[in-house]
C-alpha cells in the first residue's frame, strides 16, 4: 500500500483537531437552544417560556355580555298561543315580571366537556321597617358537551321572590372548568360594592343581607323554549 506523504498526514491530522474543537461549542449551542433554554418540551415540539400551549388554549371561555342588574333585567312572563281551550277564565290581569339574567359566552376548544357557571345576585327592597334590606341568592348551572363557539346561559329570579324581596342590583358570574379553576368571571353592580363582593363575608354576612334560594335555571321557567339551540344540556 502507497503511504501518504507527511505534509500530507500533518495537513489531514490539523483538519480533524479543527472538526473536534468547533463541534464542542455546536454542540453546547444546539443543547442549550432546544434543551437548556427553560423552554417546555411537548413530544419533539419546545414550547418557549410564557408561551401557553394548544391544550391552555383550548380550555379559553371568554364571557361576551353580561346581564346590567337594573330595570332591563326585568322582563314580563312570555304569552304563548295554543289551539287548547282555556277550562276556566285567566286569573291573573297584571303581567308579572321576572328578573332575568341572561350571558353570552364563547368557547374556543371543539368540544367542552363540562362547565360550571357559578352565579350571585343580590337584590334590594325594603324589610317591615320600611329601612333597605338586601337578599343574597346564588346557584350553580353544569352544561355538557359544548361545541366550540357562541352560546347563552340564562338564570332567573320568579315574580314572587322579586316582589317580595326587591329588584336586583348586582350579579356576578364565575365560570369554572371540569377540575374546578375559574375560567373568566365577571360582575355588574349599580351600587357601591367591593370588586368581589360574593366573596367578601363582610358583605355575605352583613346585619342588612340576608342568603336566601330562589335562583333557578331558564329551562325550569316559561323561558324554556325561547332561542332553545343557544343554549347547552344542562347537567
Amino acid at each position: 500500500m502507497n503511504q501518504l506523504p507527511n505534509e500530507q498526514v500533518r495537513a489531514a491530522v490539523c483538519v480533524a483537531t479543527a472538526l473536534l474543537l468547533l463541534a464542542g461549542p455546536v454542540s453546547a449551542q444546539m443543547s442549550s437552544r432546544f434543551g437548556q433554554g427553560g423552554g417546555t418540551r411537548l413530544g419533539q415540539q419546545t414550547v418557549a417560556p410564557g408561551v401557553k400551549t394548544g391544550s391552555e388554549k383550548a380550555d379559553k371561555v371568554v364571557i361576551k355580555r353580561m346581564p346590567p342588574p337594573n330595570k332591563t333585567a326585568m322582563v314580563r312572563t312570555p304569552e304563548y298561543t295554543v289551539n287548547v281551550q282555556n277550562t276556566v277564565p285567566k286569573i291573573s290581569k297584571k303581567p308579572r315580571e321576572w328578573a332575568l339574567f341572561e350571558v353570552k359566552y364563547e368557547t374556543a376548544a371543539k368540544w367542552t366537556d363540562e362547565l360550571a357557571f357559578n352565579y350571585f345576585v343580590m337584590t334590594k327592597g325594603k324589610n317591615d321597617e320600611g329601612k333597605d334590606a338586601f337578599s343574597y341568592y346564588s346557584t350553580t348551572i353544569r352544561y355538557a358537551d359544548i361545541p366550540k363557539g357562541a352560546h347563552m346561559s340564562c338564570v332567573t329570579i320568579p315574580p314572587s321572590l322579586v316582589e317580595r324581596y326587591g329588584e336586583p342590583v348586582a350579579v356576578a358570574l364565575e365560570i369554572a372548568g371540569k377540575d374546578g379553576s375559574v375560567l373568566a368571571s365577571e360582575t355588574e353592580t349599580i351600587i357601591p360594592l367591593p370588586k368581589e363582593w360574593w366573596k367578601d363575608d363582610k358583605v355575605r354576612d352583613n346585619a342588612s343581607v340576608t342568603q336566601r334560594k330562589g335562583l333557578i335555571e331558564r329551562s325550569k321557567t316559561p323561558f324554556a323554549l325561547i332561542n332553545a339551540d343557544d343554549y347547552e344540556v344542562v347537567q
